[in-house]
This record gives structure tokens, C-alpha cells and sequence, in this order.
């Protein structure tokens, strides 16, 4: 009589038809490590490429990139590799190869050549749900390209929280149906290019105060509370049969007094498999993160979310072979059911299938334009006028001397040259400075001298979640007193507006991207009209 796993792997097996990846006889059943490895994604940065051939050649499930230095060609040929090590494995199963294309202050998937992303809220302010698809299908196809096959996102939290330290633009918005109906468009997108999303962190970050990866935050809203606000898109996922959800890092106490939801099996099994009726993949965030570090190393924490209910443990930095061997050791004294890997191992093997990872390799044609065309459309219908109480827009007299100052990192620098050559090309008269988002007392000199010198001022102002750095604030204040006409421009998380009420004129693009920054430039030089419309509450500080 064959055990239970050889006859789960017969069931299974029957789906593996792969070009170049035949899976092992049915015989020769899977080993409970070999099945517990498909169970555990690890993270790899650009120096860490034999880390992740060593792990595929083992067994894994899935790799995640993360920062690299690569071209699109570069980063093919690196996940063309990584297949190429799992043929050296004894299951021979393909790899979940996944990235965080999120768009926004998530910026690790443009070091690997791929399209830089509007940001979410930039989506949420464009409300525009047939736009939203068509690009994330486009973005999608890139990916494929790429070789690939998983991407973390889109982000379904609700910001309802101002001060929220880590999502903020991450977020489409503060409205629960504006989140599930964007939301929702890149789920399509993306399932009709071929790409599994993960829509993330349930049950949701949105109302957070405190960032998961420095502490396990704790939100007290009511489960009433949960259910009408947070809910909702991940409800609308789970209709259009998302593919798998994300866990959140959270502990939520009307929901579990005492487990984040990664670890919690009320929130995991109990509240999203049986209650939302969820039969996708449940994968955790990243386990490397100090919400769950600082109380337990990975390789527990693995064992602990496979048991409340998640099928794949992204392990981030830990090491794999300590986890599989961790959870293994669980199974064989009891602390975790053979059964409840064995749900897990089938809902990996069957998500693979269902996304063609077993079929043969098809590569998709030469990239279209139509992504960046949606994407500079999208940007455009993104831009928000907050007010203009002395009808300064569109800027009048090119003559006159406009001087551009912007607070960001260095790393966006190119980006905010989109801004300039967008006036300079409308015929303005126009000088752009770019400082660091922590001005010294120098910068300050430096960008004041500017502001005299000039007949009017447009002013980038830089913020990430909810990081307001003091200097920026303290320099942008002194140039709004200068006693000039100034436009104010929140280049990424509009929650930094509420911190200049003096401000005459305020626009928020919700992403320094090029197609942002040109649409920018081009509501400045009066190409087109304001239509975007703010998608999350400002509350003054």
C-alpha cells in the first residue's frame, strides 16, 4: 500500500509536463523534506546569485530578487540559471521566482531592469480602473519576459492612518472600494499576463502606527472595525480568485490576543480559509523582519506560520536548509501534522500549474510602448490641484525666472530632470536645483540664495511613508516665506502637504516618477487641466 505522501504526489504528478523538467516516478515519492522545501522562499540580493542556485539545485520553492544591478537581458539570464539549478534538484520542480513590483518606495525592481512603476496611490488619485489593468497586463508581460512568474503586490491596505510609517503611497487610498476596484484592475492585469499577484498584508497594514520592520506593531481597531474597512479588498480578491494572499506582521487583539497574523491560525486558518473561504496560497512577509525576529529566530517562525495556516514561508535572509530541517524535526515529533504539509505541498504544486510553470517556456515579444504610454496617461490623470488661491497656474510670463528646487535622494536625481526639460521645452525661463531630503545648514544657504534671485519658485517637497525629516520641513518653511509666488509639489506621499498650510498653490503626482514629473511640468505650462482627485484624508500636523 503506498503512504499518504506517495499518493498525494501521484495526484500531483499528473499535472508536471515541462519541457525540460520531467517530475521523479511516481515510485519515488517526494520526501518530507523534499516537501517541506517547496513550502519556503529565500531572498537574494545581486551578490548572493549562488545562494540562490545552491537553494534551487536543493529543492526550494521560489527565490525572490531583490536589489541588483542588472539590465532586463541580465536579469533573464539570471532566472534562466536559477531553472537551470533546479534540474539538478531530485524533484525538479519549477520555482516561484517573485519580486516586489509594487511600484512607489518599494524601488528594488528597477535594479533589475524592469519599468518603473506608478505608484499606487498615484493609481488611487488617476481612478482609472481600465487604464490600471491594461498597464499591470503590459507590466506583467515585462515580467514574464524577465522570466518572472510571481510578483508581491498589489498593496490592498487602507491607509486610514496619516502617520502610517511604511505604507502611505504604497497604498491606492484611504476609501475601502477605491482600494478593492484599483486593487482588483491589477490583479486582472496581472493574472491575464500570467504572473501570480500576492495581494498584501492581511488583514491589513493600513491603520498601522508603527513599522513592522523595526517592531511587531499592535492594531486595536474592533473586529466591526476590520471587517468595514480593511476587509473589503481582500475580500474583492479573493472573488476574482487571486492566486494567493500576503500576511501582515500585525498582532491585531480582536483577533487574536496574542500572535501577529502571520503566526495566528484564527486569523490564517480560522478567518481567511474558512470563514472568506480563501484556497489559494497564504505567503508570509518577509520572516526576517524584527515584527517576528524579535521574539524568535526564522527558522521558528517558519515552523510556527506553517502551522497556523501559511503555505509558503518567505524566509528573507534566513537560511533555508535550518528552516526545512527546523519544520522537519516539528513534523516528526508532532508538533506540526504531515497533513497539514501535505495541504500546503499541494497548494504550491497546483498554483505552479495553474500558472503554467510546467509548460513549455514561451517568451513574450519585443516590449510594447503601449506600457509607457498608459503609464504617462495614468501619471497625468494622477496630478492633483489642492489649491491655487492666487491663480497661479498656469504659470504666466515664460520670461520670468523660475527657479525649480527639490528635496530628494540622489537616486531620483534623472527623474527630477523630467520636470525642467517639461518647462524648458514649453519655453520658460527655468533653473533646477535638486538637495538632499536632509538639507544642512549650507543646502539651506544655497537654496535660499536661489529663491532671491528668483521671480517665482516651484518647490519638490520629498517624503516617504510617514519619515518628515525636520530639516526639509524647517528648509521648505524659509522658502515659502521668501516672499515669492511659490508652488508647492509633494513629489511622493501627499500626507507632507498638511505641513504647509501656507503653501498658496499645492499639487500632489503621489510618485517621483519620469511620466510624474512630466505631468508636472506640463499642468505648470498649462498643457492640460488638473482631474486627479486626492485619494486619502490630510490631516493638518
Amino acid at each position: 500500500m503506498r503512504t499518504a505522501a506517495a499518493l498525494l504526489f501521484l495526484l500531483v504528478s499528473g499535472f508536471t509536463h515541462l519541457r525540460a523538467q520531467e517530475p521523479a516516478a511516481a515510485a519515488e515519492a517526494p520526501s518530507l523534506e523534499d516537501r517541506i522545501s517547496q513550502l519556503l522562499i529565500i531572498s537574494v540580493d545581486a551578490d548572493e546569485i549562488s545562494k540562490a542556485a545552491a537553494a534551487a539545485a536543493a529543492g526550494i520553492g521560489g527565490i525572490q530578487l531583490q536589489w541588483g544591478s542588472y539590465s532586463l537581458e541580465d536579469t533573464r539570464r539570471l532566472t534562466a540559471g536559477l531553472r537551470e539549478s533546479v534540474l539538478r534538484s531530485g524533484l525538479k520542480v519549477p520555482l516561484f521566482i517573485a519580486t516586489d513590483y509594487e511600484g512607489g518606495s518599494v524601488y528594488a525592481p528597477t535594479t533589475l531592469g524592469l519599468c518603473e512603476l506608478p505608484t499606487n496611490m498615484m493609481l488611487g488619485a488617476a481612478d482609472s480602473e481600465n487604464d490600471t489593468a491594461s498597464l499591470f497586463y503590459l507590466a506583467g508581460r515585462e515580467l514574464k519576459r524577465a522570466g518572472i512568474n510571481m510578483t508581491f503586490g498589489p498593496v490592498l491596505d487602507v491607509n486610514t492612518n496619516a502617520r502610517n510609517p511604511i505604507i502611505g503611497i504604497r497604498a491606492v487610498g484611504g476609501d475601502p472600494a477605491l482600494v478593492s476596484k484599483i486593487g482588483g484592475a491589477i490583479i486582472n492585469g496581472f493574472k491575464t499576463a500570467g504572473i501570480l499577484a500576492v495581494p498584501k498584508h492581511f488583514p491589513g497594514h493600513g491603520a498601522a502606527t508603527q513599522d513592522s520592520h523595526k517592531l511587531l506593531p499592535v492594531i486595536t481597531l474592533s473586529a466591526a472595525a476590520l471587517e468595514e474597512q480593511h476587509l473589503p479588498p481582500f475580500k474583492r480578491a479573493i472573488e476574482l480568485k487571486s492566486p494567493a494572499v500576503m500576511t501582515a506582521h500585525i498582532r491585531y487583539p480582536a483577533l487574536d490576543s496574542k500572535n501577529p497574523a502571520t503566526l495566528s491560525k484564527a486569523i490564517l486558518a480560522g478567518l481567511l480559509k474558512r470563514r472568506l473561504g480563501f484556497n489559494g496560497l497564504v505567503i508570509t512577509d518577509s520572516l526576517d523582519m524584527k515584527a517576528i525576529t524579535s521574539a524568535r529566530p526564522i527558522h521558528k517562525a517558519a515552523a510556527l506560520a506553517l502551522a497556523a495556516g501559511a503555505d509558503l514561508a518567505l524566509l528573507g535572509k534566513g537560511d533555508f536548509i535550518t528552516a526545512r530541517d527546523e519544520i522537519a524535526a516539528q513534523v516528526r515529533k508532532g508538533g506540526i501534522t504531515e497533513t497539514r504539509i501535505n495541504d500546503a505541498y499541494y497548494r504550491v504544486i497546483e498554483a505552479k500549474r495553474e500558472a503554467g510553470l510546467f509548460e513549455a517556456e514561451t517568451f513574450s515579444s519585443p516590449f510594447d510602448k503601449a506600457y509607457v504610454n498608459i503609464a504617462e496617461a495614468l501619471s497625468g490623470k494622477a496630478v492633483t490641484l489642492l489649491r491655487d488661491r492666487r491663480a497661479f497656474l498656469p504659470l504666466k510670463n515664460k520670461t520670468l525666472k523660475t527657479a525649480v528646487i527639490i528635496f530628494s535622494p540622489p537616486r531620483f536625481n534623472e527623474n527630477a530632470l523630467a520636470l525642467y526639460r517639461t518647462l524648458a521645452a514649453a519655453g520658460y525661463s527655468v533653473q533646477q536645483s535638486v538637495f538632499e531630503i536632509n538639507p544642512d545648514a549650507a543646502a539651506l544657504s544655497k537654496a535660499l540664495s536661489i529663491a532671491e534671485k528668483a521671480d517665482r519658485l516651484v518647490i519638490g517637497s520629498f517624503q516617504w511613508a510617514g519619515a518628515q525629516n525636520r530639516n526639509q520641513k524647517k528648509a521648505i518653511k524659509a522658502l515659502l516665506a521668501a516672499g515669492k509666488p511659490a508652488i508647492l509639489v509633494s513629489l511622493m506621499n501627499p500626507y507632507d502637504l498638511a505641513n504647509y498650510p501656507q503653501a498658496d498653490a499645492a499639487i500632489a503626482i503621489y510618485g517621483m516618477t519620469v511620466p510624474g514629473m512630466t505631468a508636472a511640468g506640463a499642468l505648470l505650462a498649462g498643457e492640460f487641466q488638473a482631474q486627479g482627485r486626492l485619494p486619502v484624508e490630510l490631516r493638518s500636523r
